[in-house]
């Protein structure tokens, strides 16, 4: 399964290490929506029709989610979950490519918008 990731699991990011055996598929890739610092050192993303979030790709396998699950604090139970992860659609070079992604349920997440849409993997260093 696909997982659109833009933040801290990106390539340099201080989690991209959760992704050791999964494969980039995409390096630059673009969804529907807005990007927000968390002030925590990690970003959070919503879904929005007028801004883009960037990104990347990447096929993971089923013995990676567990884990990827924990890092992005989503259990399945939606009252104690801060992330949701939902199918969304994803553009790469023109195409559309339907993935996953951990979407902040929490409005407390969304302190500071991202104009960019982008991730600086320095943002999440300290």
């Amino acid at each position: 399964m696909l997982l659109f990731v833009y933040g801290t699991l990106k390539q340099g990011g201080k989690y991209h290490c959760y992704l050791d055996e999964a494969e980039l598929v995409e390096k630059r890739a673009t969804a529907k929506g807005s990007l927000y610092d968390t002030g925590m050192g990690y970003p959070a993303m919503v879904l929005s029709s007028d801004c883009q979030v960037e990104g990347e790709i990447y096929d993971i396998p089923e013995v990676l989610w567990p884990a990827l699950d924990y890092l992005e604090d989503y259990s399945g139970n939606p009252e104690m979950d801060l992330y949701d992860k939902k199918k969304i659609q994803v553009e790469v070079d023109g195409k559309v490519v339907e993935t996953l992604a951990y979407l902040a349920k929490d409005e407390k997440l969304l302190k500071d918008l991202i104009p960019t849409g982008k991730w600086e993997v320095r943002y999440s260093m300290a």
